[in-house]
């Protein structure tokens, strides 16, 4: 079949390098300077205080906190976290980086979406839940903690406040 269908372009003069191109790469990251950057070690202290919160309420969340280039800087899973819980964490943080304010303070301002609802502003990794708090030096947002959990928004938010709690004053 395959070479049937290669035949058939080929006697349609269709070019077939068009079919071969690779995708462009994807554009480069940029180089945060110190001042904009979140220190690993200060990100791995925010996961931790953040999941030993949910933890203590009984939430098996997913605790993660995110640079300005969207990387993952630290990410703690609880023991028996559920797997879309890591998903819906890092739409939270990709929000509060694209919205320079709280997933639940976007939520409040997109307000409330029903399921099958198309994506807000066209971007389908926006999400209107509460959990992802900016994290902040002075006040410049250099990152994003965010949290997903069972036991709801308002406690996913209350566990990321924790974790940013844990390292402020020292960013």
């Amino acid at each position: 079949m395959y070479r049937k269908m290669m035949g058939a372009l080929l006697a349609m003069g269709t070019a077939l390098p068009a079919l071969a191109q690779t995708p462009a790469p994807p554009p480069q990251q940029q180089v945060l300077p110190p001042e904009k950057s979140i220190p690993l070690a200060l990100a791995l202290e925010a996961v931790q205080a953040a999941l030993d919160s949910c933890k203590a309420a009984n939430s098996l969340a997913v605790v993660e906190v995110v640079d300005l280039n969207y990387n993952i800087k630290a990410m703690l899973v609880a023991d028996g976290a559920r797997p879309q819980f890591v998903e819906f964490a890092r739409r939270k943080a990709y929000t509060v980086l694209k919205k320079n304010m709280s997933s639940g303070d976007f939520g409040k301002q997109a307000g409330p979406q029903g399921r099958g609802a198309p994506p807000i502003e066209g971007d389908a990794n926006l999400i209107t839940f509460a959990g992802a708090l900016p994290i902040k030096r002075g006040n410049d947002m250099i990152g994003a903690i965010s949290v997903s959990g069972p036991t709801g928004a308002p406690a996913d938010e209350a566990c990321a406040q924790v974790g940013l709690d844990k390292i402020k004053g020292r960013l």
